[in-house]
């Protein structure tokens, strides 16, 4: 043996280790380094976890029940600490472990069986913490969950989750590269139907700042598999990679430039999508009071076989002669093309654009909003064949009560096309969505109270994001001028009242064989706030040659402090449209929650609501009632309540009828 490379190579191993213990000192806590180390004694814990529920169906006149009931005892632990030194590794965890029994009776008229069997519980967390206070870092996490999560639409769902991944991060000054990924499994299971969703995903973002500007670079890759109330799975893919940089330069800094392009691939089942994007958008500032602009944008959508081409430029200036007073003109220009092997139809349009809006405050006892723009425009219109695609049209839906209707923007959609997702995922028709014939158009509207797969991508919001796609039979071959114009105006007096309107009208003179939309739709409405009340109402007139309704729509919230440990909230929607040409769609919408801080160790609420829906002759009623109190004293914790959940559906003589009652129990001892 070469005794000199040995002892050298010791030597050079032992300054690196000295070399990397003097790197780590300047972030010590001056705290000695410990192999392993605990930030004291782990916490220990016992409990006691109680649930049961009772689910009733009726479906026409015939009742069957389910029963169930938990037992659960509980241990847990809780505790962080160190390795070597929490600079270089740190860590926290938490979990619980439960053994029980669970009892399940399902009862039909002639049938009942029950079945009791054993029933584990874990819940746990853990995270690892690797050189935090270096700028190259990184976190690991691991979670297994069981809980029940009331996102307000009458329902409460039991979500069983089990998450793990990670963080890599590298920042300097000019920067930043992050990175996260993992895989999480979520159950979702309502009064209704359930829906699991597990997810495999990585994202990556990184950062370059300049002097006058940065270069972004993104990327992403997620996978899901969504299973609707344990049948088949529905596999979805999603990967997508996005350049953008933005740039400020000019003698005074008056020009700022952004470039963007991104890509995206997406699969759903045996179908598959590609995207490509570019934008440029750029700004000069001219004079304190005069700006122009210029936007474009280019965008290639692929649906196997279908393919859709747009581009769009727009250029324009915006003045503001005075400080309550800004005006915009533009040039504008647009080109569709969509290409199927059943037809194809393309559509160039371009003209010009004018607005003015105008803001004041009258003096101290109102504020005064208008804004006006009209656009004209030539347009022409070309189609071949028997019907067209569209690719990844954008709509954003609502489960608000007071939100106004969403149509497809083409005519004559043909039926069983139309393919809808949200955040890569596929949408289910008759779960979470439904679509209807309403004149010419169709309408797309999510469906209450929402599925569990919905409320899962919902979260507590009411809106959400999504991309159709379908086939339409509107084919055109004509040129024509068209007129669009738009208008508001709100005038706000003493804080308290505001009256406002608005105007959308369309206009052209395409052939009457032609299937272009005219449009009409006024809206005018009132709103009232004061302390504890706030209230509105609102009427719309929409009259168009592709569909004609009139609707109400009136809001009522009553929040009260009644004192400091007490509040009282009451909260009253309903919404009333009248087609003329297929009848009446209404609905109504209460909610209350009152909620009560006894003690500081004792606090309790009350809450529940009801929604009837009217609609294309079915009648929905949901209803929900929750109470519940919370207890602490020292290291002991109660928490328990008692739910109760309906819903009846009636289409002309069949009827079905769910009902839920859940009481839990839990009960926490720290140690």
């Amino acid at each position: 043996m070469n005794f000199a490379w040995y002892y050298r190579w010791r030597l050079l191993s032992s300054l690196l280790v000295v070399a990397l213990m003097q790197r780590l000192a300047p972030c010590a806590r001056a705290e000695d380094p410990v192999w392993f180390h605990l930030n004291g004694i782990p916490e220990p814990r016992a409990g006691l976890e109680v649930d049961g529920s009772e689910e009733t169906t009726r479906i026409s006149g015939v009742k069957s029940v389910y029963d169930t009931l938990f037992i659960t005892p509980t241990v847990g632990l809780k505790g962080s600490g160190s390795i070597y030194h929490p600079n270089l590794l740190a860590f926290d965890f938490d979990g619980d472990l439960g053994w029980g029994w669970e009892q399940m009776t399902t009862t039909a008229p002639g049938y009942r069986q029950s079945i009791n069997e054993s029933d584990q519980l874990n819940r746990y967390q853990v995270r690892l913490e690797l050189l935090q206070e270096k700028p190259y870092n990184a976190t690991f996490y691991a979670a297994q969950d069981h809980t029940y999560r009331d996102y307000g639409s009458f329902d409460t769902f039991t979500v069983d989750s089990t998450r793990y991944g990670g963080t890599l991060n590298w920042a300097t000054e000019q920067l930043n590269l992050i990175s996260n990924f993992g895989y999480q499994d979520e159950a979702d299971t309502g009064l209704v139907d359930s829906s699991e969703v597990k997810e495999t995903f990585f994202n990556f973002l990184g950062i370059y700042k300049r002097h006058s500007g940065q270069t972004t670079l993104t990327g992403q890759w997620n996978e899901y598999d969504n299973i609707l109330n344990f049948g088949n799975a529905l596999t979805s893919m999603t990967e997508s990679a996005g350049l953008s940089d933005s740039e400020t330069f000019g003698g005074r800094q008056q020009i700022t430039s952004s470039t963007a392009v991104n890509y995206s691939h997406a699969e759903y089942g045996a179908q598959q999508s590609d995207m490509v994007s570019a934008t440029e958008n750029v700004s000069i500032q001219h004079s304190q009071n005069l700006e122009s602009y210029l936007v474009l944008d280019a965008q290639l959508n692929e649906l196997y076989p279908a393919t859709e081409t747009y581009l769009q430029g727009t250029y324009g200036v915006r003045h503001q002669l005075y400080e309550s007073l800004t005006s915009t003109a533009d040039v504008h220009g647009t080109y569709q093309d969509n290409s199927a092997s059943a037809g194809s139809s393309s559509i160039k349009q371009y003209g010009v654009e004018l607005g003015e809006n105008y803001h004041k405050r009258l003096q101290s006892w109102g504020r005064l909003s208008i804004g006006a723009s009209i656009s004209g425009d030539h347009v022409d219109d070309t189609g071949s064949g028997s019907s067209i695609a569209i690719v990844d049209e954008s709509h954003q839906l609502s489960t608000s009560p007071v939100a106004p209707p969403v149509y497809l923007k083409h005519p004559g959609v043909l039926a069983g096309s139309v393919q809808v997702t949200s955040g890569g995922q596929l949408l289910i028709e008759g779960t979470d969505y439904a679509v209807s014939q309403v004149g010419q158009l169709t309408e797309i509207r999510l469906l209450l109270p929402p599925s569990a797969h919905l409320q899962g991508l919902l979260g507590a919001g009411d809106n959400l994001a999504v991309l159709v796609s379908y086939q339409s039979s509107a084919l055109n071959n004509a040129s024509y001028e068209a007129l669009t114009s738009n208008a508001e105006i709100r005038l706000d007096l003493f804080n308290r009242f505001g009256i406002y309107g608005r105007l959308n009208w369309l206009d052209n003179d395409a052939p009457p064989q032609v299937q272009v939309q005219t449009l009409t739709d006024l809206v005018g409405g009132l709103d009232f706030k004061w302390r504890w009340l706030r209230t509105g109402a609102e009427y719309e007139d929409y009259d168009s040659n592709f569909v004609q309704y009139d609707a109400w729509r009136f809001f009522q919230a009553f929040n009260f402090t009644l004192d400091r440990r007490s509040t009282l909230g009451l909260n009253l929607d309903e919404t009333f449209y009248h087609y003329p040409a297929s009848g009446e769609q209404n609905l109504y919408q209460f909610t209350t929650r009152y909620s009560l801080q006894l003690w500081s160790s004792l606090s309790c609420y009350i809450q529940g609501g009801f929604s009837l829906q009217e609609l294309e002759g079915t009648e929905q009623v949901n209803g929900s009632a929750q109470t519940g109190l919370s207890w602490s004293y020292g290291k002991l914790s109660v928490r328990g309540g008692y739910e109760y959940t309906t819903q009846t559906t009636t289409t002309g003589p069949l009827s079905e009828a769910l009902e839920k009652d859940r009481f839990f129990l839990y009960l926490k001892r720290s140690f």
